[in-house]
C-alpha cells in the first residue's frame, strides 16, 4: 500500500520559515530530516502552494529523466534552507546575520528574479512565475522571494522567534510572532506549547508536594 505524504508543520508564518523548519527537533542535537530526496522538497512545494499540482507532477517526471540534476537541485535546496535558518536565526537572536549568508540569498535571490513574469489575469495584470516547469530549482523560487520580503519589513523581521524550548536543546523551530502583543513563545501550543505547559505544571505539583 503507497504510503500518505508526510504532512509538513506551516506554523511559520511565512514560506520561508517553514521551509527552515523542514528540520524537525533540535538542529545539531536531535535532529529530523523531512527533506531526504528531490521528491520532498516537491511534495513541500506542492503543499505550501509554491508550485500547483500539475507543475509537481511535471517536475517530478523531470527529476527521473535527469537524476544527476534533481541531485545537484536538492542540494543546492538543503543549502539554502540552511542559509535562511542562520540568517532568521540571527533575527530572531536580535544579532546580524552572517555577510556571507547575506549575499548566498542575495545571489539566489536574483536567480529567482530572474524567473518572474507579468501574467494576464482577466482584465489585470499580476505578477507571476516562469511557465517553464522543467526548472527544476524552481520549488525555491517563491520561498526565496518569501525571505527577501520577510527580511527587508522591518515590522514583520523584529517578530521573528525561535521556540522557546530552543533554550532546552529540544526544538530549534522559526516563526513569525504575530499576536498583537507579542508574546508568542511557543512553535505551536499543540506540540511545544503543551509540552512546556505539562512540564510547569508537573513541577508546581513536586513544589507543593515538597512544601
Amino acid at each position: 500500500m503507497t504510503q500518505p505524504p508526510f504532512r509538513f508543520d506551516l506554523s511559520g508564518g511565512r514560506l520561508c520559515l517553514d521551509f527552515a523548519n523542514t528540520v524537525g527537533g533540535m538542529r545539531g542535537v536531535t535532529p529530523k530530516e523531512r527533506l531526504a530526496a528531490y521528491p520532498d522538497l516537491v511534495e513541500f512545494a506542492r503543499q505550501t502552494g509554491a508550485v500547483n499540482e500539475a507543475q509537481a507532477r511535471h517536475l517530478l517526471a523531470e527529476a527521473r529523466r535527469r537524476p544527476a540534476e534533481a541531485e545537484r537541485a536538492f542540494s543546492d535546496a538543503l543549502t539554502l534552507r540552511e542559509t535562511l535558518y542562520r540568517t532568521f536565526l540571527a533575527r530572531a537572536e536580535r544579532r546580524a546575520p552572517a555577510a556571507e549568508d547575506v549575499e548566498r540569498l542575495s545571489t539566489a535571490l536574483g536567480a529567482a528574479l530572474a524567473h518572474r513574469r507579468l501574467e494576464r489575469r482577466g482584465d489585470a495584470f499580476a505578477l507571476g512565475w516562469d511557465a517553464d516547469a522543467g526548472a527544476l530549482d524552481a520549488p525555491l523560487w517563491p520561498v526565496v522571494l518569501s525571505a527577501a520580503e520577510l527580511l527587508t519589513s522591518d515590522a514583520d523581521a523584529d517578530r521573528v522567534r525561535v521556540c522557546g524550548l530552543y533554550e532546552t536543546h529540544e526544538c530549534s523551530w522559526l516563526f513569525v510572532d504575530e499576536t498583537r502583543a507579542g508574546t508568542r513563545r511557543w512553535c505551536s501550543m499543540q506540540d511545544c506549547g503543551n509540552k512546556a505547559k505539562a512540564r510547569r505544571h508537573h513541577r508546581r505539583t513536586r513544589e507543593q508536594r515538597q512544601a
